[in-house]
């Protein structure tokens, strides 16, 4: 019963969404040039009250921090589609203005991985380093000429923590299991979307007008999340340093630029290499020596600032 009305309230979000899509100038979730809604966004809202919004309503059953974090996850993908509007009414501006205008996105995924990091004795930690680990995913924006791939490679980086949920509640709670499941299709319609709107990267309108640092929105801190933890400068001020990189800025300041956007918080960035010997789920001798949890490694290696040449994490779903 409670699977089918979960059902149904998704397929009555998902309508209200088209509803709102096509309610031309009044819409207060904004559009492109004379109140129409680009194609893309429109797919792109189909996501949010789809899948995003079923595990946001699975995430507030459970409650507690995983709550938390989908109101985070929430924003995020709010940034990411206020920037979507963006590039259907503009054209493809400079490196530097396309770096001010990724900042709300790169905020966001800073905020929920500085969640997990505050919240490690969490009894839920798993579902938070699930999120954590996959969230970079919506730098796709950043890449070309493969985000899709980018997004798998980020889903799978969550893959090691949604199986530990699994496990856990697979005989005890079958909210957690549903809740894994709706939070994995984001990412698998996400892929879809990719594939079928941005395939080489994110599509910009090549009549409008060049995009402006004045469209990207201002970040307003989610209400009752702490302060992140204290440290270097967080990227997005060396995101804004690239700014002024000329000549051969080209390649050099996206790499940059990628990797400011991508490397979540600084926490991280003393963790070493882990060999397969030495993972738990690579090498069964280890599984009952009783060590503990591994919080992985980090999404992005900063040797290595694009992550499509990160090698894929080995771990098989236990929902497939």
């Amino acid at each position: 019963m409670a699977a089918e009305l979960a059902s149904l309230v998704q397929r009555l979000e998902l309508a209200v969404g088209r509803l709102e899509a096509v309610s031309g100038p009044g819409s207060s979730t904004g559009g492109s040039a004379g109140g129409a809604v680009a194609a893309f966004v429109e797919a792109y809202d189909e996501i949010i009250n789809g899948p995003m919004a079923q595990y946001v309503n699975l995430s507030q059953k459970i409650g507690g921090d995983v709550q938390k974090h989908a109101d985070m996850m929430k924003k995020a993908f709010s940034s990411q589609r206020q920037l979507l509007i963006t590039a259907s009414s503009s054209q493809k501006p400079s490196d530097s203005v396309l770096a001010t205008l990724l900042q709300p996105v790169s905020k966001a995924i800073q905020q929920v991985q500085a969640f997990r990091e505050q919240n490690r004795t969490s009894p839920l930690f798993n579902h938070l380093s699930a999120i954590s680990e996959s969230v970079p995913a919506l730098g796709w924006v950043a890449m070309a000429p493969k985000p899709a791939p980018f997004v798998k490679e980020m889903q799978d980086a969550a893959m090691f923590y949604t199986n530990r949920v699994l496990k856990d509640y697979k005989e005890k709670d079958q909210t957690h299991v549903d809740w894994v499941k709706a939070y994995v299709s984001i990412w698998t319609e996400l892929q879809n979307y990719i594939k079928q709107h941005h395939t080489t990267g994110l599509t910009w309108s090549k009549t409008g007008p060049v995009a402006s640092a004045s469209a990207a929105p201002p970040s307003a801190p989610a209400g009752g999340c702490p302060p992140p933890p204290p440290g270097p400068p967080p990227p997005p001020e060396e995101l804004s340093g690239t700014a002024g990189v000329g000549g051969d800025g080209g390649a050099s300041s996206r790499n940059a630029l990628f990797a400011a956007l991508n490397q979540g918080s600084d926490i991280t960035k003393g963790l070493k290499h882990v060999s397969d010997s030495d993972k738990t789920h690579k090498n069964p001798a280890l599984r009952g020596q009783g060590a503990p949890v591994r919080t992985g490694p980090k999404p992005f290696a900063s040797s290595s600032p694009d992550p499509l040449f990160l090698p894929p994490r080995a771990a098989s779903c236990l929902l497939c």
